[in-house]
């Protein structure tokens, strides 16, 4: 290693002496920008497959719910019947209520454990049997009230249910942004 060091430093006229070529540093900078534009094109890729795949999710998300929920809803649920018009508002409304409970749900999934999802999800079928059970009721006799007050008071159930669980998910929500904010790092 000395004798190297030595070399160098008996010639070091001799390697200071050439000059790069004419446009060197043009060139050089040319590779530069290149590189960077390079890099920033793949930034941007990388962001945009990110925003994909969450979008993805999202919809796929979406048309679950509304083939596990809003579809199983409205395809058993809507009793054409034009004698009873105010039964068929109110189950409009309660319907378009109860879907409207359910995406405000399933937005807040995350903070419901595996065994509460479940216990939705049965609570729910368990609902929607009941109700079908109270479609052929009302399809045997469609002018009797009582049946058609059955069905009204299903879907203020119902919508008390989901009112109750939406409320507890805001309020867990509320709890765990209320810890984080208060964590000091």
């Amino acid at each position: 290693m000395d004798e190297l060091d030595k070399i160098i430093k008996e010639n070091r006229q001799l390697f200071d002496s050439a000059e790069p070529s004419q446009g060197h540093f043009n060139r050089f900078e040319q590779a530069l920008i290149s590189q960077n534009a390079t890099k920033s094109r793949s930034i941007v890729w990388s962001q945009l497959l990110k925003v994909a795949s969450i979008a993805i999710l999202v919809i796929l998300s979406g048309l679950y719910v509304t083939e596990h929920f809003i579809l199983n809803n409205n395809s058993e649920s809507v009793i054409a019947t034009n004698e009873n018009r105010e039964f068929n508002d109110a189950q409009q409304y309660y319907m378009h209520q109860v879907n409207q409970s359910i995406v405000q749900i399933e937005q807040m999934e995350g903070f419901m454990n595996a065994e509460q999802k479940q216990m939705l999800a049965d609570e729910m079928t368990e609902m929607d049997e009941m109700y079908k059970r109270l479609i052929k009721d009302y399809n045997a006799m469609p002018n009797d009230d009582r049946i058609i007050q059955a069905m009204l008071n299903h879907y203020q159930m119902k919508m008390d249910i989901l009112n109750r669980i939406t409320n507890d998910l805001k309020n867990v929500q509320q709890l765990k942004t209320q810890n984080y904010e208060s964590t000091e790092l």
